[in-house]
Parts: C-alpha cells; structure tokens; sequence
C-alpha cells in the first residue's frame, strides 16, 4: 500500500511539473502579445505622453571646456558676455556665477566691478 502512494505522489509530482511548464510558456506567449499590443497603442497616438517622456529624458547636457571658455573671452568681460555665450546656452546662471567664483579662486580671473572681471596673466 506504500508503494502505491509512493507512486501515485510521484505521479501527481509529474503532472504538476508538466502542467507548470506548460503554463510558464503560455505566460510568456501572453507577455509578448502584450507587447505587440502596446507597440501598436503607441503607434495609433495614444501614447505620446509616454514617448515625449522617453525623448526629454534622452535630452543631456553638453559638456564644456572651460578652460578653453575662458581663454575666448575678451581681456575684461562681463557677467553678461558669459550668459549669452553659444557655448553655455541652458545652463543656469547660478552654475555659470559658480564657475566664475571657481576662476577668481584659481586666480585666474580679478574682479573689478559689480560683475565685471578681467583675466589675469599669469593665471
């Protein structure tokens, strides 16, 4: 008599695995009509909130030289001459007063004014 429960578990253990593998590839045929559907929703205008998300996240800053940004400003600039530079277009002006602050104690700039510097030569 144990013998046959023995058997009829094992057997119950058999047709367990075999209806999860089948389930587990129903699943994933399922997943990947899912995704056909949301492509074609997407196409069809319904999703431009979530591709015009996609597309701003995608957007990065450029990078500059500033090294190389202060070297093409004139001999004395303003704080002015720095904002409408094509170079730093999008950065904000509290960063680019940062940077200015940075030149002045790397000493390569000197302030002369409210806003006004000049370079320094040795600097």
């Amino acid at each position: 008599m144990a013998v046959n429960l023995k058997v009829s578990v094992r057997s119950e253990i058999n047709q367990l695995m075999k209806n999860i593998t089948q389930k587990t590839s129903e699943l994933t045929s399922l997943k990947n009509e899912l995704k056909r559907h949301e492509r074609v929703y997407n196409l069809l205008g319904s999703g431009r909130a979530r591709t015009r998300r996609t597309r701003a996240r995608g957007k990065r800053a450029v990078t500059v030289d500033w090294n190389s940004f202060l070297k093409g400003l004139p001999a004395t600039f303003t704080l002015d001459h720095i904002y409408k530079a094509r170079a730093v277009k999008g950065k904000p002006r509290g960063y680019l007063r940062h940077v200015v602050v940075k030149w002045a104690r790397q000493h390569k700039i000197k302030r002369t004014g409210w806003g006004r510097y000049r370079k320094v030569q040795g600097g």
